[in-house]
């Protein structure tokens, strides 16, 4: 996940173990495939967050794309990653953990870099729709004074009882001392993830008690506000903002930004990267240029400025 103050220099790539692969899936990029390398004196990191419907091209084509990518990509975070026979595809320079079932839902793909440097443990809740990793390290992590955060990837969807989720809201927003990252296809639609959008009485009681639970733990929604993140392939479905990312109060100060500037995967969601610096190397918003401002005739606008009725009721 994070922006991470030392790096070892000139880490190596160890291979990956032979255990468990599905020869026909296993990829062996070129070195012009494998993105921007570890770089000792690289001071921002990004992580990557993306629905690949369980197809194995989408899977592939994303990997791919992380040679344009402008910074290091330290996690992949996957919901619906493609499974055969029980096992996930590899690529290389990453290492994968996921939820000990079947068919996992979610999966986190961490550099191998990294993890040379880094203690990356998994915690499961015995489902398949959640997994966590608690990342620590010796030095203090992400410019600040914690030497330890934890990342939460989800897949909720919807049950019988359209009110509930299969991962609840308190599982997503715990309180924790460290930073937290929350990121998953959660597939509820709100008001403050999606402005302009008309909802049903259903989406608003179902996507709710997480928004609530949200604030009540300061978490901070990082998705600008109508961005949309999934283009629905077929229909007449219009394009929607379901898969959200919230940082507990800890993080924002770390969160350089969040985009969607990744090259489409064949897959319906977007893939989106959150990018994570040391707040010292973050700029500051920019102030609007009080003093230049024409205030003498600025006042005469603002006085004859009227506001218009409201419009009658339907």
């Amino acid at each position: 996940m994070a922006v991470l103050s030392h790096w070892r220099p000139n880490a190596l790539l160890p291979p990956l173990p032979p255990g468990g692969l599905v020869p026909e899936m296993i990829n062996h990029p070129s070195s012009a495939d494998k993105g921007p390398a570890p770089n000792p004196n690289l001071l921002s990191e990004s992580i990557v967050q993306h629905n690949c419907l369980g197809n194995w091209d989408v899977f592939l084509s994303l990997f791919k794309s992380f040679k344009q990518a402008a910074t290091y990509l330290s996690f992949v975070i996957l919901q619906e990653p493609p499974v055969s026979k029980a096992h996930l595809p590899l690529f290389n320079g990453f290492k994968f953990f996921f939820t000990p079932v079947r068919k996992p839902c979610v999966a986190a793909y961490v550099h191998m870099s990294f993890l040379s440097s880094y203690s990356v443990l998994p915690k499961f809740r015995g489902v398949d729709d959640v997994l966590a990793l608690n990342v620590s390290s010796h030095e203090p992590l992400l410019g600040s004074n914690f030497h330890s955060f934890r990342l939460i990837n989800a897949y909720s969807t919807n049950t019988r009882d359209h009110r509930v989720h299969s991962v609840s809201p308190e599982t997503l927003f715990p309180s924790l001392g460290v930073p937290l990252l929350v990121v998953g296809d959660l597939n509820i639609h709100n008001p403050l993830s999606d402005p302009l959008r008309s909802f049903s009485p259903r989406e608003i009681v179902s996507s709710t008690p997480y928004f609530e639970k949200a604030a009540e733990a300061s978490f901070a929604l990082l998705n600008p506000p109508g961005k949309y993140s999934r283009f629905p392939l077929v229909g007449r479905a219009r394009p929607l903002v379901i898969d959200l990312s919230f940082a507990n109060p800890l993080l924002p100060p770390m969160v350089k930004s969040w985009e969607a500037s990744l090259p489409s995967t064949g897959s319906d969601h977007v893939p989106i990267t959150i990018n994570l610096a040391p707040p010292t190397l973050i700029p500051s918003p920019k102030r609007p240029p009080w003093f230049d401002t024409d205030w003498e005739t600025l006042s005469l606008i603002i006085k004859s400025f009227q506001i218009p009725p409201a419009p009658p009721c339907p």
